[in-house]
């Protein structure tokens, strides 16, 4: 169930907490979040109240406090802080009695605005009204509004606002130094310092009425602040503006103090409502192309969709190539801000065939982690490149040892995931494969993809185990997506993406042969490409691929299926605590069970829809989803898409809906620490990838739509080499009409019908 109330009007489409509830307090702060994908800032209070968790993260912005942690998103200093003091009484939500409120976040444009009426204990009654935003026009801005009005009498107002450099990663400072300092009585600026890096923030305000003489300025330790002193009137309004520039290390010394000063000037001579019809126009455009209009669909579902695009925009690190999306996005410090294999599987497909571009970034992210990769092969015993399970803004392995008590022994248990589980890299090579065969970019793969897929099946040949007896290759003692069964032989998913990730190599290698020899030459002299060619042709000859048993059912592994069946998961599953199974059995106990934290088969079918027939699709997705207990948020969308690809639209629509929940449901304790990124991506990828029946393949694409019973219609666009392309479903008809004419004629394939796409496409009757 959706905690928060929706609305839509002209103005937008509202997220809307109507009560002020303190049980919701954090899981609020992460969902009505600005960002813009340079910054994030949760969505705390003007005013400070008890038990907040303020933040700002800044894309790329990583540091390790300490040599024995590992490297994680710092907690930047915060700038949303606003003091106000009545008649010497400082206001609070927790001491005033509460008269009005409401907390609305538009998901069209990423306003967030807070309305509150309050009776503080002195006797007054005061209307307050903020407004911020974090700005698309101009990535380093941010802009914050708030309007005070004492209702039945005069008082003394003092504002106090600047910046607080005293927030910590869950208590761990991470900044070694803060110098602050005032410029011109008007700016206030600081410089962090990290162990490498710094990050440079300067603030101006503007009050109105206007103040005319310059504010008092206090210096407090790691914290420089503001102070304006007011005589105002019963009803009378008194606006403050605040905007904020801020600056990471890379790009620090491109604007020197005075360039900072004269953009905060262009911004108070803008104000406050120009700057946010920039921002809102910027997004407009990014709207049009990735808005999803359904015909029959609720509010709420369609909100929930809105909502979840409009994070998938601010997670996206735009300006950096470096740089790609944690697991949290910038809402929040969940797991550290590292990247994990959810970027590549349930992120980069929305941006792939929306902004495609946006895409390459992610990838190239990829590359550049490249000498991190290889070193933990090396670390590990193997060859080639083997991809960390987490890694922040370089390369290297930053998976935390140890995590959890083990509830019989109060030992903390190991986190092999980062030591067992490898199927990220193949992973990684199938969304480079994905992107490739989509975009047809050859200078991305001769740039960074060759390199990356031929030193990932490089991996995978050595990380191969040959049984004599058996004359097959197996790969042991690994982890696959269900990070609820640990070293186990063979599981399915990860054998069958080594085998993907080995078969791609194989066939760019032998193309590359043929189509550039002298980079063929230079990367055979690099990698021995034609020793690699021939293992591996070994190695797809002989890997072991699980196939159906007699019952239909995929083993996820050689020993999943002996396991003992646990009588009780449903009450796991309906537990509002993610993990509560932990809290009754240790994690070697659960190993032993027939229980699934999320989606590991049904994830295989998923990437490969055409590999099993559908009815092998059907008793797999239904057999390992009464051993699922979801305690992931990727398992619910991995379903929806399984099922709405083998036309059980009814059925996938109820995993949809949980889905649409993750973030939104009324489970205050979910979300507290930052989004859920990957489910985000995936409630895109159920409508789009699963409903719309989307998919592609090397030169063509497919949509083969199986729409829920109470869906009319539904038009989206894609970016198609190029070209934007509206694509109209409805029970009539499905109609592709491009932006413009494209190049050359793309296949497209509708059902089992096959067209060329250059202009217009109509495909009459569509079949339930």
């Amino acid at each position: 169930m959706i905690y928060y109330n929706v609305e839509k009007n002209e103005d937008g489409i509202f997220l809307i907490e109507e009560h002020y509830n303190p049980k919701f307090l954090l899981k609020t702060e992460t969902v009505f979040s600005q960002c813009n994908g340079y910054f994030g800032i949760r969505a705390s209070y003007d005013s400070k109240v008890i038990n907040e968790n303020r933040g700002m993260f800044v894309a790329g912005l990583y540091n390790k406090a300490y040599e024995n942690e590992v490297m994680e998103l710092v907690n930047c200093p915060d700038i949303v802080e606003v003091q106000l003091i009545f008649n010497d009484e400082k206001f609070s939500i927790d001491t005033s009695e509460l008269l009005e409120y409401k907390r609305a976040l538009n998901v069209l444009t990423g306003e967030l605005t807070i309305h509150l009426v309050c009776r503080l204990k002195n006797g007054l009654d005061v209307k307050i009204y903020s407004s911020r935003f974090a700005s698309y026009h101009d990535r380093h801005l941010f802009c914050q509004n708030v309007k005070i009005t004492p209702l039945n009498r005069d008082g003394e107002l003092t504002i106090v606002s600047g910046i607080n450099g005293q927030i910590t990663n869950s208590g761990v400072s991470q900044f070694k130094q803060i110098g602050s300092r005032v410029y011109d009585k008007k700016y206030m600026s600081m410089m962090a310092y990290l162990t490498k890096d710094k990050l440079s923030m300067m603030n101006t305000c503007v009050m109105n009425p206007n103040y005319e003489k310059s504010p008092d300025f206090v210096l407090k330790r790691r914290s420089i602040y503001a102070k304006y002193k007011l005589s105002v009137k019963k009803n009378q309004e008194v606006s403050f503006t605040k905007y904020n520039y801020i600056k990471n290390s890379q790009e620090i010394n491109s604007l020197n103090e005075e360039d900072k000063k004269r953009v905060l000037d262009t911004c108070i001579e803008k104000g406050y409502d120009v700057l946010l019809k920039e921002h809102r126009d910027v997004l407009i455009n990014m709207w049009k192309y990735a808005k999803i209009d359904i015909k029959g669909t609720s509010l709420e579902e369609e909100t929930a969709i809105c909502f979840a695009q409009y994070h998938l925009f601010g997670m996206m690190p735009y300006e950096d190539m470096k740089l790609s999306v944690a697991a949290k996005g910038l809402t929040g410090e969940g797991y550290k801000g590292h990247v994990f294999w959810d970027t590549e599987i349930f992120i980069l497909p929305f941006f792939l065939y929306t902004f495609p571009q946006k895409a390459r970034h992610l990838l190239e992210f990829r590359y550049h982690g490249l000498a991190g990769a290889r070193a933990k092969a090396i670390d590990y015993g193997y060859e080639g490149a083997m991809f960390p399970w987490e890694v922040a803004r370089d390369g290297d392995e930053q998976t935390p040892l140890y995590a959890a008590l083990n509830i019989h022994t109060g030992k903390a248990n190991k986190v092999w995931s980062g030591i067992k589980e490898h199927h990220v890299t193949a992973d990684i090579v199938y969304a480079m494969w994905k992107y490739y065969t989509y975009t047809n970019d050859e200078r991305f793969m001769l740039d960074y993809g060759y390199q990356v897929i031929f030193e990932a099946a490089i991996f995978w040949y050595s990380r191969a185990s040959y049984n004599e007896e058996k004359k097959q290759y197996e790969i042991l003692d690994i982890i696959g997506p269900d990070e609820y069964t640990e070293h186990i032989d063979n599981n399915a998913y990860t054998n069958y993406m080594a085998y993907f990730c080995v078969k791609v190599a194989k066939k760019l290698a032998n193309e590359l042969k043929i189509k550039n020899l002298a980079v063929f030459e230079e990367m055979n002299r690099n990698l021995q490409l034609e020793i690699r060619l021939k293992q591996w042709n070994d190695f797809l000859d002989k890997i072991y691929l699980p196939i159906p048993n007699q019952d239909n059912i995929i083993p996820q592994d050689d020993t999943f299926l002996s396991k003992k069946v646990l009588d009780n998961i449903d009450y796991y599953k309906q537990c509002d605590e993610k993990q509560a199974i932990l809290l009754d059995y240790s994690r070697d106990e659960v190993v032993d069970m027939q229980v699934l934290k999320q989606a590991d088969v049904v994830m295989l079918l998923n990437l490969f829809p055409h590999l099993f027939s559908n009815e092998v699709i059907k008793e797999n997705v239904i057999f390992y989803e009464n051993r699922t207990i979801h305690d992931s948020s990727l398992s619910y969308c991995a379903h929806v898409q399984a099922l709405a690809n083998i036309g059980e639209t009814d059925k996938a629509f109820k995993f949809f809906k949980k889905a649409l929940e993750i973030d939104m449901n009324d489970n205050p304790s979910d979300s507290t620490d930052g989004i859920h990124s990957a489910s985000l991506g995936g409630i895109w990828s159920s409508v789009i990838l699963g409903f719309a029946g989307v998919s592609h393949g090397q030169n063509y694409i497919e949509i083969s739509p199986k729409l829920p019973s109470n869906w009319e219609a539904m038009s989206f666009y894609m970016n198609i080499k190029g070209v934007y392309v509206k694509i109209s479903i409805s029970k009539e008809k499905i109609i592709l009409e491009c932006e413009r004419q494209l190049d050359s004629a793309v296949n497209i394939k509708i059902y089992d019908k096959e067209y060329k796409l250059q202009d217009t496409l109509i495909h009459e009757v569509y079949t339930k």
